[in-house]
């Protein structure tokens, strides 16, 4: 019985490795892999890594995720990518999706399609755009459920092996680190709230997956968590920044926390602000908000990380408007989009803010004050962040309340 069960383990890790690498039934583009070592499940034996001409990004980076699921427009995108140059963006964080069922699923794959995934030649043709703009890039792949079971999402993984997983998910990563060293993307963001993940006996698989990227991608790596799991990672030592998405309740120092005051919601930035820095300080790493963004909904200022508007309630967009303001107000002298060009400091060596990605800019919804998306297009947000890309900003408070 032993030798039968270990025979039937054996096969499923294959079968998921090999599924993961050439799933045609469900759509995937099995692709090439990593130019230097395949990221296998077995082995992380070093390679030399390829000389690439590309130097590691040194500054700030200030820009907005794209989301890239549904390419039927491609045209779209690619106009999205020259209205955040407008605004004054110098860099875009491209999200493009893994798939697997729901968090029992011992596989994750490339699907690509009409409604699925992008092509590889779709990713490289953003990529490419902007950096024919001037933008730096970040590619951030992102596990989406395709029939999640209730409430689940990919923070709630637990496959009933692991193994088949961590096989199927490296083989993924592997194609996208690909792309990412081809086209000179500057951050790759090699996993995305994958909380499950956070515990102790997952870290020496992070910390494989990492060292192998570093033989095929010479850029910038990264780990995007949530708001309130960042200090639970332990692997942050091995990555060149602590990444956080940044969805924190700003409404909590309020005295009335249903009508929060302008210098209250910005308070509440200062001290996510300062609890951050001293996080960064104590992993001797920069810290990089990956997400940051609110929905234009009531309840925006308190819960930026639920954009269902189940009940079809009027968007908000004034409440949307008042989170950016209260962002840019308590992180305007630290992060700086009118120093760029003449700053010489390497944001990237020591506990600096690298920098902040917006969530998100829409290429398909208008904007305007009926769209209660993150989308910033056509609303009070808009305002603040041309008036901080181009323009000086006066904060609305220096210090915490006492």
């Amino acid at each position: 019985m032993t030798k039968a069960l270990a025979t039937i383990t054996v096969t499923v890790f294959l079968l998921a490795l090999f599924g993961a690498l050439n799933a045609d039934r469900n759509g995937t583009d099995s692709g090439s892999h990593p130019k230097n070592g395949t990221l296998n499940a077995t082995s992380s034996t070093s390679t030399e890594l390829q000389t690439s001409s590309h130097t590691p990004i040194t500054g700030q980076l200030i820009g907005a995720a794209l989301n890239l699921y549904h390419t039927d427009h491609l045209s779209l995108y690619h106009n999205a990518l020259e209205q955040m140059s407008d605004t004054g963006f110098n860099a875009v964080q491209i999200v493009t999706p893994m798939f697997q069922v729901d968090g029992a699923s011992a596989a994750v794959q490339l699907r690509r399609g009409k409604g699925l995934g992008p092509s590889k030649a779709d990713i490289v043709s953003l990529l490419t755009h902007a950096k024919e703009l001037g933008m730096s890039t970040m590619l951030m792949p992102q596990i989406n459920f395709t029939k999640p079971r209730g409430n689940e999402w990919r923070g709630k993984l637990q496959p009933q092996h692991w193994d088949p997983w961590w096989a199927s998910y490296r083989a993924a990563i592997g194609e996208f680190l690909e792309i990412a060293e081809a086209n000179d993307v500057d951050v790759f963001v090699v996993g995305c709230e994958l909380l499950t993940t956070h515990k102790p006996e997952h870290e020496a698989r992070w910390r494989d997956l990492i060292a192998v990227s570093r033989q095929s991608f010479s850029g910038r790596l990264t780990y995007s968590t949530t708001w309130d799991t960042y200090p639970k990672v332990g692997f942050w030592d091995d990555l060149d920044a602590v990444g956080v998405s940044g969805y924190w309740d700003i409404t909590t120092l309020a005295e009335d926390p249903g009508q929060p005051t302008d210098d209250e919601l910005a308070s509440r930035w200062l001290e996510i602000k300062q609890r951050l820095l001293a996080f960064a300080q104590s992993q001797d790493k920069p810290v990089l908000l990956t997400e940051v963004g609110y929905p234009s909904l009531p309840w925006a200022l308190t819960k930026p990380w639920n954009y269902i508007n189940k009940d079809k309630l009027p968007p908000d967009p004034e409440a949307q408007a008042r989170g950016y303001a209260a962002f840019i107000s308590a992180w305007h002298d630290s992060i700086q989009p009118n120093k760029q060009e003449t700053d010489s400091m390497n944001y990237w060596s020591g506990p600096h803010p690298a920098g902040v990605f917006f969530h998100k800019w829409d290429p398909y919804h208008r904007g305007g004050p009926e769209d209660y998306g993150y989308g910033v297009a056509g609303k009070p947000a808009y305002r603040h962040l041309i008036d901080w890309l181009n323009g000086p900003v006066e904060p609305a408070s220096q210090q915490l309340n006492p």
